[in-house]
């Protein structure tokens, strides 16, 4: 048979206060089994005290029955159960006694670890207000600093970007600016394509310009050098000319001493004037034509310097240079050769014209011979 017991009612009466501990089992407790055999057992006893009150000696009219029996033999049992169980309900309140030591010991190390526990929470409940001041301090610091920390780079944004903004103007401006510098460069290129397309144009031109005056010059070389040739033929018919005009002054005089036929000598003289006449003739019309030639040259040298440009004309002044002072020595030459021949020429219009004169003063009847021929010459001789 075991029993359990509980300390709880023997507890401190602190306990009442709010400061209640909770027990496991722990050795010593028991647990109460066969409750009914028990209960049986004790009205056992209690029966059987009652039918040995005969052995009591104050009552001597009970008489002892059953001594040595079936109840004696009960008795002793019963007696020894009850001897082991209290010997087992000493061990057990020895036990128990031992447990509450251990459970005052136990609650009081709980108590005070308990008190500890409360200073030290109090403790924690003061350091953990001061931390929470602290952090809360610390926490407004941080939030002041952070609101000055935003509002800078809030400002700084704000320059950053007005700055972006400035030179985004300026450089949406300066864009502006090369766009239409750009416009303008590339109206420039244009321009300039342009121009160089014409001077290529103008330098094709004067290019063809300058191969036909090269060859208009050669021909004018040779057109030159024929009228040399002419005029230096016609210096020797000249000078023949003149040979034979003086012969014929001194056959003159010697015939003007010995005339006795006028009507041969009128003769012979309306015939060399007739053949002095025709050379004269083709002279002037050679003189006409050289002329002409250095008159349609002029004009022509002259429309190209006019027509042409400033720089083509020092490209052709730069190109014909040398043909240009060859041209004008030749030009000087023919300049020279025809006054030369303009000389003879009035040298021998009046010598004929002083023949003219003798014959009309000295032998009027030739000219009354043949009036219709001398007069014909006549007239044509002052006109030429």
């Amino acid at each position: 048979m075991c029993l359990i017991m509980s300390i709880s009612d023997d507890a401190d009466p602190e306990e009442d206060n709010g400061n209640e501990l909770e027990y496991d089992l722990w050795e010593g407790q028991f647990e109460i089994s066969n409750v009914d055999q028990t209960r049986d057992l004790l009205d056992e006893i209690f029966n059987c005290n009652e039918n040995l009150s005969w052995m009591n000696p104050a009552s001597p009219t009970v008489k002892p029955t059953k001594i040595n029996g079936f109840l004696k033999q009960e008795v002793w049992k019963i007696v020894k159960k009850l001897s082991d169980k209290v010997e087992l309900l000493q061990q057990q309140m020895s036990v128990l006694a031992d447990n509450q030591t251990h459970a005052d010991e136990r609650y009081t190390r709980a108590k005070q670890e308990n008190a500890a526990l409360q200073a030290r929470v109090l403790m924690l409940e003061e350091q953990l207000r001061e931390v929470e001041l602290r952090s809360e301090e610390r926490l407004a610091e941080e939030a002041k600093r952070h609101r000055e920390l935003v509002a800078r780079v809030d400002r700084e944004n704000q320059l950053q970007v007005e700055n972006c903004a400035i030179k985004l103007q300026t450089v949406e401006l300066e864009n502006k600016n090369l766009r239409d510098e750009a416009l303008r460069c590339r109206s420039l290129a244009e321009k300039a394509k342009e121009e160089k397309r014409k001077i290529e144009e103008n330098l094709i031109d004067a290019e063809s310009n300058v191969i036909t005056l090269r060859e208009e010059i050669e021909f004018f070389k040779r057109q030159e050098q024929k009228y040399m040739e002419q005029s230096r033929v016609q210096e020797q018919l000249l000078k023949e000319l003149s040979a034979e005009l003086e012969q014929l002054r001194q056959e003159r005089n010697a015939h003007i001493a010995a005339l006795n036929s006028p009507n041969n000598v009128a003769t012979e003289l309306q015939q060399q004037l007739d053949v002095l006449r025709t050379q004269y003739r083709n002279l002037q019309e050679q003189y006409d034509e050289l002329q002409a030639l250095l008159l349609s040259r002029s004009v022509e040298e002259g429309r190209t310097l006019l027509t042409g440009s400033n720089s083509l004309a020092a490209e052709l002044e730069a190109m014909t240079q040398d043909d240009s002072g060859e041209c004008s020595l030749q030009t000087q030459k023919m300049k020279t050769a025809l006054k030369e021949q303009q000389e003879v020429n009035s040298q021998l219009r009046a010598y004929i014209d002083g023949i003219l004169l003798n014959i009309v003063e000295n032998y009027p009847q030739l000219l009354e011979v043949k009036c219709t021929p001398s007069s014909s010459s006549t007239s044509s001789g002052p006109n030429s």
